[in-house]
C-alpha cells in the first residue's frame, strides 16, 4: 500500500479527471490525500464527489504547494508515498508498478506522456488533449499499455515521483523558503542525493501530464512566474550554483559537480 499526495491549488476540472483516474486505476485501495492550498470552495464539488476515497487537508489559505506537499506528506501513513500534480491522470495498475520497482534507498519516477515536446526527458509525446474536456480517456488507457517497457532507467528526479517516507522527512521535505513551484524540486532532489539516495525511471507505467496547467493560465501564471528569479537566488545562495547548471544536467546531480565543496558522482 503507498499514500498519494496530490496537492492542489484552484485546479477543479484536473483535479476531478485526477482523481477519478487515480481510482479507477489502482490495483489496491491506497491513501489518496488531497491538500487543498487555498479557495477551497472552488474545489468543493469536486471533493465532494470523491470523499469516500479521499483524506482532504485544507491549508486554509494559500501557503505554496511546498507547505501542501510537506503537510501532505506528514499526515501519511504508509511508509511509500507517490507525489503528483493534479493536472496528472493515472494509468492502469500505476501503483503495482511502484510497489514492484520502487527500492529502500531511491526516488522512482513514472514515465510522462504530454502533449508536445520532446522536453529534457524525452517523454513520449501523443496530443490526447489538452483541457480534461478534450481528453481521450479511454484511448490514453489503450494507448500508454501499448508503449510500456519493461525497463528501469537512471536520470534525474522530477514529478511524479515516488520514494519512502522516511527519506522525505530526513531531508526536511520541500524547502518553503523558496515561495514558488519553480526550482524548488531541484533543491529537493540536491538533498536527497546529499543522504545517497539513487535516481530512477521506469517505462512500465505511464501517467498524462497536461503540463503545468496552474504556471500556464492567465494571471495565476504571470503571479507564478513572477517567483522564478527569487527562487533562482534562494538557489544559488544554498547551492553556490545558478539553478540553469542543474537543469542542463538533467536535474541529475550524479555527474561529477562540485557544489559547495561536495563532489556529486
Amino acid at each position: 500500500m503507498i499514500s498519494i499526495i496530490i496537492p492542489t491549488y484552484r485546479n477543479p476540472e484536473y483535479l476531478d479527471l485526477c482523481l477519478k483516474s487515480c481510482i479507477e486505476q489502482q490495483a489496491n485501495k491506497n491513501e489518496i490525500i488531497v491538500a487543498v492550498d487555498g479557495f477551497i470552495d472552488e474545489s468543493k464539488e469536486v471533493l465532494k464527489k470523491h470523499k469516500e476515497h479521499i483524506s482532504i487537508l485544507d491549508l486554509g489559505k494559500n501557503q505554496g504547494m511546498q507547505t501542501a506537499l510537506n503537510l501532505g506528506v506528514m499526515n501519511a501513513t504508509n511508509e511509500k508515498i507517490f507525489i503528483v500534480n493534479d493536472d496528472n491522470v493515472f494509468c492502469k495498475d500505476f501503483d503495482l508498478d511502484i510497489e514492484n520497482n520502487l527500492k529502500e534507498k531511491s526516488v522512482l519516477t513514472l514515465n510522462q506522456i504530454e502533449p508536445e515536446g520532446p522536453g529534457i526527458f524525452n517523454f513520449p509525446v501523443k496530443d490526447l488533449g489538452r483541457t480534461p474536456e478534450e481528453f481521450k480517456y479511454d484511448k490514453f488507457i489503450k494507448y500508454e499499455q501499448s508503449i510500456r517497457k519493461n525497463e528501469l532507467t537512471i536520470d534525474g528526479g522530477i514529478f511524479p515521483f515516488a520514494m519512502y517516507k522516511k527519506y522525505y522527512m530526513a531531508v526536511g521535505g520541500f524547502d518553503v523558503m523558496y515561495k514558488s513551484p519553480f526550482i524548488c524540486d531541484w533543491d529537493f532532489f540536491l538533498k536527497l542525493d546529499l543522504i545517497g539516495l539513487g535516481f530512477t525511471r521506469s517505462h512500465n507505467a505511464h501517467l498524462y501530464h497536461f503540463g503545468s496547467t496552474a504556471t500556464k493560465n492567465g494571471k495565476e501564471g504571470d503571479r507564478f512566474k513572477a517567483t522564478e528569479t527569487p527562487a533562482a537566488q534562494v538557489f544559488m545562495y544554498k547551492w553556490g550554483i545558478p539553478p540553469q547548471l542543474f537543469k542542463n544536467n538533467n536535474h541529475n546531480p550524479k555527474n561529477g559537480l562540485i557544489i559547495k565543496g561536495i563532489k556529486f558522482e
